[in-house]
């Protein structure tokens, strides 16, 4: 089954949160206590999403992050990216081992097709869309 993770929907409720503020700052403990979202987890994830360039932190007693990428700019298949790395269908897909039954696997293709099509939505799928 192809799910996203709770770190990617943590990361989904941020950044909702975060374009309902506009240009106010929202701290980590806000939305934390808010959406009960374990607090040291959140804080990995917001760090992800600046170090990215989609948040901008402010420091200081009044510190927190605010949202400086268009979220019309932001494919799914970034955001999980960022988040989580490249999802695929098959562990053989995704693994730096390469498989030991690759010439005789009778799978191979249709799973790869699997692979570009769900690349495919996920890339044209903006989280803007998901947000709504």
């Amino acid at each position: 089954m192809v799910r996203l993770s709770k770190r990617v929907e943590y990361a989904l409720i941020a950044l909702r949160c975060f374009e309902s503020a506009g240009d106010e700052v929202v701290t980590t403990r806000s939305i934390s206590q808010r959406y009960k979202i374990p607090y040291d987890l959140l804080a990995k994830i917001l760090q992800k999403l600046k170090k990215k360039n989609i948040l901008d932190a402010q420091y200081g007693v009044n510190g927190g992050y605010k949202l400086i990428k268009d979220l019309n700019k932001i494919s799914l298949s970034e955001l999980i990216d960022i988040i989580d790395g490249k999802i695929s269908v098959a562990e053989c897909i995704d693994s730096n081992d390469k498989c030991y039954i690759i010439n005789y696997c009778i799978i191979k293709n249709p799973v790869n097709k699997m692979q570009l099509e769900l690349q495919n939505f996920l890339n044209n799928k903006m989280v803007s869309e998901l947000l709504k």
